[in-house]
């Protein structure tokens, strides 16, 4: 009998060391079946993450933590975890610490950066390392809630103080004038659009004047040209060029003659000199006779009076002493 109790004590005890110890390795996230590597991710704090606390990616148990040291510098704390070894890993791989459930528990979460660009991960020296960022835990938040409870109360009774009787008086004052400003300034907005619309009707009518003017001056130019375009005008001027130039042989002829006859000549190369001045003029479009010659009647009279000025000085070459008299003795 003593030796069946004994072993069956021994029976028992046996197995309660197996369980405790699978017990102690299943808590410590030690698998017998699959093959396990090791990563380690930094953190400037770790909440209440716990040796034995699951590890997860994309919301699957990958691993559990092993291992939680502070950085012999002291300002990181060192996470070592132990994952399957198939686990795929992102490239540019954070870890972050988590509530796992609302019961406190916690977990460590791999992935991507993208994924939380805005939070401030904890950069470790070695790259084989994980930078780590912890959400903050319930009690840091309670304590922040309070401090800014306490922010909001002592606002309130600032506030309080400055916007007193007076003050809201004041303000209610500051509001009238200020909606009497904003109608006075709407009153000038509306003198002002009415002056501009005057202005505008004024500059439209000066520029249709102004388009007006250029269109008559337009057609000016246009009849001056086809003026002294004209074929005719032409062959008067040249015309009265051959007549200039016999003219100032006949007066250099008649110079010999006497006093009376040098006289004359001198007159009439004056004059001729006047002519052929007139006539630059006339090529250029200036003077009278070159603004007289934008009306088509005054150049036919004008054509006229030079057709009998051409027949005069045709008579007196052919008859001299018809228009000269020399008297010698």
């Amino acid at each position: 009998m003593s030796r069946s109790k004994e072993a069956l004590v021994g029976v028992v005890i046996l197995a309660s060391v197996i369980v405790v110890t699978f017990g102690t390795l299943w808590l410590q996230g030690v698998t017998l079946a699959a093959t396990e590597t090791e990563i380690t991710a930094v953190f400037a704090n770790v909440g209440v993450i716990r040796p034995g606390n699951p590890v997860k990616y994309r919301g699957v148990r990958v691993g559990r933590v092993r291992e939680i040291t502070v950085d012999p510098g002291g300002e990181l704390v060192r996470v070592v975890a132990r994952i399957q070894e198939d686990t795929p890993m992102p490239a540019d791989a954070v870890a972050i610490l988590a509530p796992e459930s609302l019961f406190g528990d916690w977990q460590l979460e791999i992935t991507p950066r993208d994924r939380f660009p805005e939070y401030r991960y904890a950069q470790p020296d070695d790259p084989d390392h994980l930078p780590g960022y912890a959400i903050p835990d319930i009690s840091q938040l309670t304590a922040t809630a309070d401090r800014i409870s306490a922010d909001i109360e002592i606002l309130t009774e600032r506030v309080g103080i400055a916007f007193s009787e007076e003050t809201a008086r004041n303000v209610a004052s500051l509001i009238d004038n200020v909606e009497e400003v904003t109608q006075r300034l709407s009153e000038l907005v509306s003198q002002q659009a009415g002056a501009f619309t005057d202005v505008t009707g004024e500059i439209q009518e000066a520029t249709q004047r102004i388009g007006e003017a250029a269109a008559s001056a337009r057609m000016s130019f246009d009849q001056v040209g086809e003026t002294l375009s004209r074929e005719e005008l032409a062959r008067i001027l040249e015309d009265l060029a051959v007549v200039a130039e016999n003219t100032r042989e006949f007066s250099g002829d008649l110079d010999e003659t006497g006093s009376e006859l040098r006289g004359m000549a001198a007159r009439a190369d004056s004059t001729f000199a006047r002519v052929n001045v007139l006539l630059a003029q006339v090529e250029a479009g200036d003077g009278t006779l070159g603004r007289l010659l934008q009306d088509p009647a005054i150049a036919m009279e004008v054509e006229g009076t030079l057709q009998e000025l051409q027949l005069l000085l045709e008579d007196i070459r052919e008859n001299p002493r018809r228009y000269l008299r020399l008297s010698i003795f």
